[in-house]
């Protein structure tokens, strides 16, 4: 198994498959289907891919795991949940968030309804 050389993107909200088969080449721009963690031991790594890409890594590559991309996995600030099945959240440390000592960090699934009484 092989893992790929990863270039960093500015995240937009947009989610676009970023495979690039080499250096020269543009990322291929695709509405993204797979959001992947290479790794998520810090400093993790994360890919967006379409469909086709993921069948390539999935037969080539390792990779720790895997959900359907969604906006909030292209979203600065975004948190990777482990629970399964695995999905993207917002983190924030707004200070008046939750009711949290300020600095705490507040974790939302944007998937479900907020509730700032509850821990999430």
């Amino acid at each position: 198994m092989t893992f790929p050389k990863l270039t960093p993107t500015p995240r937009a909200a947009d989610p676009r498959c970023g495979w690039k088969p080499d250096d020269n080449t543009p990322p291929h721009g695709a509405p993204a289907t797979w959001h992947i963690a290479w790794t998520l031991v810090q400093p993790a790594d994360f890919s967006l891919v379409c469909d086709e890409h993921m069948a390539t890594i999935q037969r080539d590559m390792a990779y720790a795991d895997r959900h359907p991309a969604e906006v909030v996995c292209d979203m600065p600030g975004t948190g990777w949940l482990l629970s399964t099945p695995s999905r993207c959240v917002m983190a924030t440390t707004d200070d008046a968030c939750c009711g949290k000592p300020a600095g705490a960090i507040c974790v939302h699934d944007v998937t479900q309804p907020a509730d700032h009484t509850t821990e999430n």
